[in-house]
């Protein structure tokens, strides 16, 4: 299988996400006979029968018989192809990161080996969603809670502490009251008034579940920036609660703001952003970047300037695992996949568990 790693084959074929959205399949098939597939959410308003002829058609067509291990080339051609096409893009991710994994497959490798190389990683830390403040019909002031298990002794361990801490918190919301429904990330979604309610649940299930908050686990939050001086309401909680991290804390376009949050508060915890030229964190997802090379070269960038990587997954995800290989392999610090809940998060968690598991046997 080794020999002739040329393209022969793409195709594009309509699948459905996590919310009974259209998503887009598409399958690499390479002259040695390996086989790559990917999978992308196109949203509520996608049209998977228009992406999936658009691969099997412009895109198949664009990289037939192109070289599978230069992975810089096929995505520069797809990019070629797209024009100004915007309903394309997914199904470029998608062939994107099709012909990635077939490529490592033509080689005899995993994903994350073909990608990151043969040495050992760091595993990244999971952030995993707890409490979704703004989802559906609710307006808090938070969207988000997040745990980071920073104090577990391996990947496993943070994962199963999430775990825990996921449980003992939804028997606390239903004592409470509180609904125990989730949302799209698998956080719950309780009726809570404000962000510091929420962590002072979070607060709890760390107790009941035996773990020390700001030692074992801390939090990340993300808070909607509608509010009134933002820097003075993140100070407030973070001398109340252990919060290492902030998504996305001030509007992108406040220039001024982000220099001045984050020369106050970089010693503090992590400010996380897409737009981390004020951050001390990179959040980096396949749909931003567009491509895997994009990502890849984004990773890079984020190392140079300083940042911690955060690998992000994206709303209305199917089970696709790809996230999981890639952030192994970039060695990024942190993955944000949701919560330990719904199958298109766990898919994720659940490879990285199989990834550190391989590590692992090698040490021995």
């Amino acid at each position: 299988m080794f020999g002739g790693h040329d393209i022969i084959k793409v195709t594009g074929r309509m699948i459905w996400d996590s919310q009974a959205n259209p998503a887009i399949e598409a399958e690499v098939i390479l002259e040695n006979g390996a086989h790559g597939k990917a999978m992308v959410s196109l949203g509520s308003q996608g049209d998977a029968q228009w992406e999936s002829e658009y691969i099997n058609d412009r895109l198949s067509e664009a990289v037939l018989f192109e070289e599978a291990l230069d992975q810089e080339r096929i995505d520069r051609i797809l990019l070629q192809a797209l024009e100004d096409e915007i309903r394309g893009k997914k199904s470029v991710q998608a062939v994107s990161m099709a012909a990635a994994r077939a490529a490592g497959a033509g080689l005899g490798l995993p994903l994350y080996r073909y990608l990151g190389g043969t040495s050992v990683p760091v595993m990244p830390v999971p952030v995993m969603t707890m409490i979704s403040g703004s989802d559906g019909e609710m307006e808090t002031d938070f969207p988000e809670l997040m745990i980071v298990p920073h104090g577990a002794e391996s990947y496993s361990r943070g994962l199963r502490m999430g775990a825990e801490i996921y449980h003992c918190l939804k028997r606390l919301l239903a004592i409470s009251g509180y609904s125990t429904s989730v949302g799209e990330e698998g956080g719950f979604v309780p009726d809570m008034k404000d962000a510091e309610e929420g962590l002072g649940y979070l607060m709890d299930a760390f107790q009941l579940s035996g773990h020390k908050p700001g030692v074992d686990v801390s939090v990340m939050v993300s808070i909607n920036k509608e509010q009134k001086d933002m820097i003075s309401h993140y100070l407030r909680l973070t001398d109340r609660f252990p919060i290492c991290g902030i998504f996305n804390g001030l509007w992108k376009e406040d220039s001024e703001g982000q220099c001045q949050m984050i020369k106050m508060l970089k010693d503090r915890f992590l400010m996380a952003s897409h737009d981390y030229s004020h951050a001390n964190g990179a959040v980096i997802s396949l749909e931003e970047a567009g491509t895997v090379s994009n990502a890849l070269n984004m990773v890079e960038e984020a190392i140079k300037a300083g940042c911690k990587v955060i690998i992000s997954g994206d709303r209305g995800e199917t089970e696709e695992d790809f996230l999981a290989d890639m952030a192994v392999a970039v060695g990024a610090d942190y993955v944000k996949f949701g919560a330990p809940c719904r199958g298109e998060w766990t898919a994720k968690y659940n490879e990285m568990l199989r990834i550190e598991e391989f590590y692992n046997k090698r040490k021995r």
